[in-house]
């Protein structure tokens, strides 16, 4: 293939996301939602194509640059105040989904009911469709500054390095890599070193920047310090979404000179990264055409849906949540990046069954960015800022 030729691909793409998104402002559509349709129609021609490899290491660098620049915008108030609902919300949806969405799973896909093989690629599933990602859940609900968009853009920076993590630990065990008294100790290790890695270099780097600071060098050098965090963090056999997510915390809180200058910068060059990797993922799903499995993939997600209401209501169920809020919260689950990139990892194991999770998972990329989508764009239906919105309800006499 010629050297320019992704080059010139990789141009037109941006060109036309550039139009889709004009489109998206000018009818008050989902942009996110247009993107992902066009890439559709693009991959369904087979209009674009890509290097496996290209695609791999382009989604590392947008998710990369998607969480520092989501990450860095939060203060230390906002955390404090957000973290616990957040983060409970976060872990109580993950171990729902690696129950309950891996046995839902299980049960539907199996061709054999005594095939025990395949639930453990069914927890993988289980353990992927916990994350919602941050890429598109900050893009759909941008400007919205209700708390319950804020919980859930927090929560879906927290369960990411879950939904990054997990999944790979579980092909590790079913390859017979690691054995199941190990998993405990390699995940500690991952995410030890992975905020070790982000807090060592964050002190050291922002600590520099106070002193020294140039105008047009500060930005690039701080897109420096966040891949060198990533590819430092997995060099030592850390996780590099939690190093980055660290990162982008410690320069939200941290002053320095130049920061909103920094800001602007990393949200032009995240802009750019959003709109041609959201073309290049509606690019990549290949829906799979068998009537029975579509059939099967929405019961599934309706599934989904019902095990995501009940992680949320057993999380809120002390704060006063309304029902509308809990639907709202139950819709807004999308995946993006995150997925895409262990998915691209995925595709390169050479396991029974696992080409069947990946059909699966990319369909479940599209019936999520639709729903969460079309929930954002009624979002005001749904929700309305209240300021004790996460006071604990009253109790009845």
């Amino acid at each position: 293939m010629d050297p320019l030729t992704p080059l010139s691909l990789l141009s037109l793409l941006l060109l036309i996301g550039i139009i889709v998104s004009g489109l998206a402002y000018r009818f008050k559509v989902p942009e996110i939602l247009l993107l992902l349709l066009a890439g559709l129609i693009f991959g369904h021609f087979s209009t674009f194509v890509f290097d496996a490899g290209f695609l791999f290491a382009f989604s590392v660098f947008a998710l990369i640059m998607i969480l520092f620049d989501s990450t860095s915008k939060f203060k230390f108030g906002e955390i404090k105040k957000l973290s616990p609902h957040a983060m409970k919300l976060a872990f109580v949806f993950f171990i729902f989904s690696v129950v309950l969405l891996s046995l839902a799973t299980y049960l539907l896909f199996t061709s054999k009911i005594s095939d025990l093989s395949f639930f453990v690629l069914a927890a993988l599933f289980g353990a992927l469709m916990s994350g919602t990602s941050p890429d598109v859940l900050l893009s759909i609900l941008r400007e919205k500054k209700q708390k319950i968009a804020e919980i859930l853009e927090f929560e879906s920076i927290v369960n990411t390095p879950l939904a990054v993590l997990i999944p790979f630990l579980i092909v590790d065990f079913y390859s017979g890599t690691l054995v199941t008294k190990t998993i405990p100790v390699i995940f500690l290790q991952q995410v030890m070193t992975g905020v070790g890695t982000g807090l060592i270099l964050g002190f050291i780097f922002f600590k520099i920047m106070r002193s020294w600071s140039q105008k047009m060098l500060s930005p690039l050098a701080v897109i420096a310090a966040a891949l060198i965090s990533y590819t430092l963090a997995e060099y030592l056999n850390g996780n590099g979404v939690l190093s980055v997510t660290t990162l982008g915390f410690m320069f939200g809180i941290m002053a320095l000179r130049d920061k909103e200058n920094i800001r602007e910068f990393s949200t032009i060059f995240t802009k750019f990264l959003k709109i041609v990797v959201f073309i290049l993922l509606g690019i990549m799903i290949k829906l799979n055409l068998n009537i029975i499995f579509i059939i099967k993939s929405l019961v599934l997600f309706g599934i989904y849906l019902a095990i995501r209401y009940l992680a949320v209501t057993f999380t809120f169920r002390k704060q006063n949540i309304t029902f509308k809020e809990r639907i709202f919260m139950t819709l807004s689950a999308a995946k993006g990046v995150a997925v895409a990139t262990v998915i691209f990892l995925l595709l390169s194991y050479d396991i029974p069954g696992l080409k069947g999770i990946v059909d699966l998972s990319l369909l479940f990329v599209l019936y999520s960015i639709i729903v969460s989508s079309v929930s954002a764009k009624f979002m005001t239906k749904f929700i309305v800022e209240r300021k004790n919105v996460l006071e604990k309800k009253e109790k009845k006499a």
